[in-house]
């Protein structure tokens, strides 16, 4: 898969990014499926590292999208192109309806939950967040495991006039795709709040395991409120996207079916 560099102020085709090449041709066949998948419901997907811009449209339909984690705003870290992406679909308009941002930590010897814990996570000076009273209680023992690469996914959002078309399910799988084809991390991580996996959407969102719970402390994001942690391995992942792929081929062939059925009736 192409190693191309993404502007941080312009946004890339997917086939800029996802070029196939050997282990990774499962990859490039779901970018191509998501890709028509999209185009189908009226949106063009591409590629997009101006976190700036993503936290300008947060702000501007923030009647139906809580404000993003500091994991994405430039404000708060040095979100360089190679280390972070999210993914943007946009209408006929031009507007921008569906997002899902993903980000490269390494955390050395340390663990994810130490990291968490000390604010470093979400921003590159925590000291004065952490001087003012901002904390995290983690309870998640898969945290504790977790060190070197890992990724996290989050900043999913849909307009409401395109939920129920099924973005949920193939847009974040497609940007863990790109992490995983790009960074080739062991770990992908994310969070998600009770009541949104309640209502299912973490099965939707991908094969996520739930390893336990984060409360946030955190006034300058947004008031006290708790997370369910969520992980995966790379094989996970490999495994979902392997089962989209034969869903979505399955679908397409029965669909071809009726259709030949339909005119093959008198």
């Amino acid at each position: 898969m192409g190693r191309s560099h993404m502007s941080s102020t312009t946004r890339a085709s997917l086939e800029a990014i996802f070029v196939p090449d050997d282990e990774q041709e499962l990859l490039s066949r779901y970018s191509a499926l998501a890709e028509i998948a999209a185009r189908d419901r009226g949106v063009r997907l591409a590629i997009c590292t101006d976190f700036e811009r993503l936290r300008t449209i947060n702000e501007r339909n923030s009647a139906n999208w809580a404000s993003v984690s500091p994991i994405f705003d430039p404000r708060c870290s040095a979100l360089n192109s190679d280390r972070a992406f999210w993914i943007e679909g946009v209408d006929r308009t031009g507007d921008t309806v569906v997002a899902s941002a993903v980000r490269l930590y390494d955390h050395g010897r340390s663990s994810l939950a130490d990291d968490i814990r000390s604010l470093r996570v979400f921003y590159d000076r925590p000291a004065q967040r952490t001087a003012a009273g901002e904390h995290i209680d983690v309870d998640a023992p898969c945290a504790e495991q977790i060190r070197g690469a890992a990724v996290y996914s989050g900043a999913v959002w849909v307009r409401p006039d395109y939920r129920r078309l099924g973005f949920s399910k193939f847009i974040p799988r497609l940007a863990r795709g790109f992490a995983l084809a790009r960074w080739q991390p062991s770990i992908f991580w994310g969070t998600i709040k009770p009541e949104l996996d309640q209502a299912g959407l973490t099965q939707a969102y991908g094969s996520w395991q739930i390893g336990g719970r984060l409360a946030i402390r955190m006034p300058s994001w947004r008031k006290d409120f708790d997370l369910l942690f969520l992980w995966m391995d790379r094989a996970t992942l490999v495994n979902d996207i392997a089962t989209a792929i034969a869903q979505a081929t399955t679908d397409n062939s029965r669909r071809s079916e009726t259709l030949m059925t339909n005119i093959s009736d008198p």
